[in-house]
């Protein structure tokens, strides 16, 4: 629990973090409100009400992307404020050192990355998806019509003993509509009864159509292509799948587009597929070492400000402190990058460098306050 002073110190974080959080929420607004009635309202008629609308679903996604900088900035305002009028001179005088009065700021960091994590992420993914739908709504309404379609479009879907490649070359904008599609079958080797490594090529099929209903592939006007076996034309033909239309259109979009509560089945299915699920494997790790690099920001920009103001040099540790903040935040891109390519595992190209940025700035501060 908290005591007086720690409350006190709390609700100045707080205060600060939500006066930064408004003018960054309204620096996003006014600049994506034009961008929106230039781009949509290029091509239709797009009211300035439409053009707030469209935004408003993209905020939640943009406020992830900055309450790392809002948390630093929050952090730098409300020590500053305290120093400068002598309040952290005498928290310390009553006894009180560092690490007590930098909880409040930990526990607010480690609260608002668990916010970010459970309610803003999810919230954030599921606006961005409702945002293109309404986009692509006002672009047709206005008769202008949309990309939708994918192309060229590699799957992948089996089991332990059968694996199927799937290639289309257009997907429709639902997911589960491909056309020109062929399916090249493979079946695992049995020697003796017991399974091996190897597989063997089954069959192919050519299909103009093929459409993922009720968890089957329902192929149309197809041509079987057996081993052994002349071509067989066939009007239709099902096949069972895993896939389904949501997840197909998921592996279409980048990682940040799915949400925390998402992923991790997400990641069960494409794996069992047999695709590569690094990069959703490090947005994963990433998304649940938030309160960690949350916490490291704040601690960052809370440092900065400890020096006695009398003694100067403020101005020139804010902007150390920045440039600090700025350097973690592309090393963790830049690891996260390593990680989807697979040259790092991905918990630690996503742990790491949040991990690195809270303990040196736990050292600086045993450092500084501990001697």
């Amino acid at each position: 629990m908290l005591n007086r002073i720690q409350r006190y110190i709390f609700m100045q974080c707080v205060t600060s973090l939500a006066l930064v959080i408004t003018i960054f929420v309204v620096t996003i607004l006014l600049v994506d409100v034009v961008e929106q009635l230039r781009t949509v309202g290029g091509d239709v008629d797009l009211s300035p009400m439409q053009a707030v609308q469209l935004s408003a679903m993209k905020l939640p996604g943009l406020i992830e992307e900055t309450l790392p900088f809002a948390i630093l900035v929050a952090a730098m305002m409300a020590f500053s404020r305290l120093n400068k009028r002598s309040e952290l001179s005498v928290i310390r005088a009553t006894g009180m050192s560092a690490w007590q009065f930098l909880q409040p700021l930990i526990v607010m960091s480690v609260l608002l990355g668990l916010f970010a994590v459970g309610v803003l992420n999810p919230l954030g993914s599921r606006l961005s998806n409702q945002f293109e739908e309404t986009r692509n709504a006002i672009l047709m309404s206005g008769g202008v019509q949309p990309d939708s379609s994918r192309t060229d479009v590699w799957l992948r879907q089996g089991d332990g003993n059968t694996q199927i490649v799937i290639h289309a070359e257009s997907v429709d904008s639902t997911g589960q509509v491909f056309e020109n599609v062929k399916l090249l079958e493979e079946g695992r080797v049995f020697v003796d009864g017991r399974p091996t490594q190897r597989f063997n090529f089954v069959r192919r099929i050519d299909a103009e159509r093929a459409r993922i209903i009720d968890g089957f592939w329902q192929i149309e006007n197809i041509v079987e292509n057996i081993p052994g076996s002349p071509p067989e034309r066939l009007p239709s033909l099902a096949i069972p799948t895993d896939l389904d239309p949501d997840t197909l259109l998921d592996r279409f979009v980048s990682p940040s587009t799915i949400g925390f509560w998402r992923l991790p089945g997400f990641i069960q299915q494409t794996g069992k597929a047999g695709l590569d699920t690094s990069r959703f494997r490090v947005r994963f790790f990433s998304l649940t070492a938030i309160p960690v690099f949350y916490t490291s920001m704040a601690l960052i920009g809370a440092i900065v400000c400890l020096r006695l103001s009398r003694l100067g040099g403020t101005s020139q540790l804010v902007a150390i402190g920045a440039l600090s903040a700025m350097g973690v935040f592309f090393i963790m891109q830049f690891s996260s990058s390593l990680g989807a390519t697979g040259a790092l595992p991905p918990v630690i190209a996503a742990w790491s460098p949040a991990l690195f940025a809270l303990f040196a700035s736990l050292t600086v501060i045993a450092y500084r306050e501990d001697g």
